[in-house]
Order: C-alpha cells, then sequence, then structure tokens
C-alpha cells in the first residue's frame, strides 16, 4: 500500500498527540505508516518540515470546514457563525485535543514557519468570529469578544482533553451562539 504525505502527517499528528513532538520519532512515524524511515523523506526532508505540514494541514481543514461556511455570503450572519460554531465543535469533540496547544511550546522553538501558520491560523479565527459579530458589537468590541470567545473555546478543549467531559465545551458554544 502507498502511503502519500497526507497519510504520514495524520499519522504524525496522532505521534505527536500521543507523544509530543520532541519524543516522536521519524522512525515511529514510518513504522506506524508500514514504512522505513527513509520512505518518510520522500515526502519531508526532515521533521521540521513534517511538523510545518501538519500544522498547515490542520489550519487547512479549518480554513474549509469552519472559517470557510463562516464567509459564505450566501447564508445570513447567523447561519455562518452557527456553522462555524457547529464545525468548531464537531472538530474538538472528534479529536479530543487541540494539536496546535499541543504543539506550541515544540512549534515556538523548532520553526519560524510553523509558527507563522499557528499565528496566522487564530489571526483567521479571530477575524472570521468578529466579522460576524461586527453588526451587534461594533468592529474593535467584536475583535476583543472574538479574542476572548476563543480563548474560553480553548480552554474547554483542555478540560475535555484533561477529564474527558465535553460539557464546558458545548456549554460555550452554546454561550456563543447566543452572541448573535
Amino acid at each position: 500500500m502507498k502511503t502519500d504525505a497526507t497519510r504520514l502527517i495524520e499519522i504524525a499528528l496522532a505521534q505527536f498527540r500521543a507523544k509530543g513532538y520532541k519524543r516522536a520519532s521519524m522512525a515511529d512515524i514510518a513504522r506506524e505508516a508500514g514504512l522505513l524511515k527513509g520512505s518518510i523523506y520522500h515526502h519531508f526532508p526532515d521533521k521540521e518540515h513534517l511538523l510545518i505540514g501538519a500544522v498547515q494541514y490542520i489550519a487547512d481543514i479549518f480554513e474549509q470546514e469552519v472559517f470557510g461556511p463562516a464567509r459564505d455570503p450566501q447564508r445570513s450572519e447567523k447561519a455562518r457563525f452557527e456553522a462555524m460554531i457547529n464545525a468548531t465543535l464537531t472538530y474538538y469533540l472528534k479529536h479530543n485535543a487541540c494539536a496546535f496547544l499541543q504543539l506550541w511550546p515544540d512549534v515556538m522553538h523548532e520553526s519560524e514557519e510553523a509558527r507563522r501558520i499557528v499565528e496566522d491560523f487564530y489571526r483567521s479565527w479571530q477575524n472570521a468570529m468578529a466579522q460576524l459579530l461586527t453588526p451587534g458589537y461594533g468592529a474593535a468590541q467584536a475583535k476583543r469578544v472574538a479574542a476572548v470567545a476563543i480563548a474560553k473555546v480553548q480552554g474547554g478543549v483542555v478540560w475535555l482533553q484533561i477529564t474527558g467531559d465535553s460539557r464546558p465545551l458545548k456549554d460555550m458554544a452554546k454561550e456563543l451562539r447566543a452572541m448573535i
């Protein structure tokens, strides 16, 4: 069976979530993929590039599944906001963790490019949410409210990861729905 770059990224993310970036080795990832370690280097020249690929993969998922629907001009602001909340909740409940939160200490020190991708991700999330909140809050307040809401969602994800209890994350989604 041929393993492509996307499959390697998915395996790497699972390894990074389970062991952390530094402890997950290219050999671990290759073994999980059923490959020899050297085969990974056909797709990624080094572990940093695999990290960059992994954070870009997650950012792309959110761009398509979360931020994209939030920018759909065919839907009402309320419907776009609801779609963004539902997609966010679905993603985090499926994964029981936020890879960016888990990887951030390593991203911050290991790769300037990965760091930029993660920072851009959070700014895109804030901007997508703030755009929908601006009619009700004004631009400056919407930006602040969006940042606080994202921080609360991330707190709910941490709680879910640590305790296995999804209620705070689901409660946060209810609070968000009431904002618009």
